[in-house]
């Protein structure tokens, strides 16, 4: 009967990875044609296990944060949590199988482990999204300081995108991609508009919209850059200290509970151990 289980999760496993392999070969087909921003998201979700309403737009923002800008990354997100899900019930129960010849021996804690894969999935997003979003406002006041010296030397807003995205790389490496990106979408000859709603919408961070409205005011409008840049450098030195210092007082609270669990039991033994000693060498005497 266990043999039979587990033939019948191998088909299942492989058949899931089949299904996998063509949606990608499908989705590469309609990359080439052309066809990937019109093409519909997955329609067979499971509906037990789908993210809809407000669960989506929170995974599909956090998606954005963490760099996957892709429309169907959502669902690709369900997919891929629930195959993790059901690998890590697999193995435990071949675990069980193993240790005790039963593969439900333990069924509490095929329970467990498939919960704790299942939320940690969200999690890791959130970590992700966490990281990038930290890596790309530690890198904001230097771009705008970049930025800043290049349209005061006099050079125009496009060749100033152009030049980050070409020899910045190494300066602000998140931002120089994304950067890029905008490149591409206006030489593929994207209206500059949307091609900087584009780049908002790929930073994620917050400022990065007014940013872009700042641009296409520049642009169409003829908004000085000069002053409008300065109070975002501001404003982002700004944010960057705040964050050091909570980090800093995050880390004062981490010394301080392990000062708690590590040194103070010591010195309680340094300090208590002589009375202690004394006290039962005194206790043995009387009871003598």
């Amino acid at each position: 009967m266990a043999a039979l289980w587990f033939l019948l999760s191998a088909a299942a496993l492989g058949c899931a990875a089949q299904g996998a392999r063509a949606m990608l070969a499908e989705r590469r087909l309609e990359a080439r044609l052309g066809l990937a921003q019109a093409s519909a998201p997955l329609r067979q979700r499971p509906g037990l296990f789908s993210a809809s309403g407000r669960d989506r737009s929170e995974i599909a923002g956090k998606l954005r944060l963490a760099g996957f800008q892709d429309a169907r990354a959502p669902d690709w997100f369900v997919w891929a949590r629930l195959g993790a899900t059901l690998g890590v019930a697999l193995l435990v129960m071949l675990a069980s199988h193993l240790a005790s010849g039963s593969v439900f021996a333990q069924p509490l804690l095929i329970v467990i482990a498939c919960g704790l894969t299942y939320v940690g999935a969200k999690q890791a997003i959130h970590l992700l999204a966490a990281r990038r979003a930290r890596a790309i406002m530690a890198e904001f006041p230097f771009l705008l300081d970049l930025m800043l010296m290049m349209l005061e030397s006099g050079i125009s807003l496009d060749q100033c995108f152009r030049s980050i995205a070409r020899d910045e790389g190494i300066a602000v490496p998140q931002h120089a991609r994304l950067i890029a990106l905008l490149v591409a979408d206006l030489d593929r000859g994207m209206r500059y508009d949307l091609a900087l709603d584009r780049w908002a919408a790929r930073v994620a961070v917050s400022g990065a919209k007014e940013l872009a409205s700042l641009f296409r005011q520049a642009l169409f409008q003829g908004v000085e850059l000069a002053p409008a840049l300065r109070e975002f450098v501001r404003e982002f030195t700004q944010r960057r200290v705040m964050r050091a210092r909570e980090a800093m007082g995050g880390i004062t609270v981490r010394m301080v509970v392990l000062m708690i669990l590590f040194f103070m039991p010591a010195l309680f033994v340094v300090l208590g151990g002589p009375p202690v000693v004394a006290i039962f060498d005194t206790l043995k005497g009387v009871s003598r």
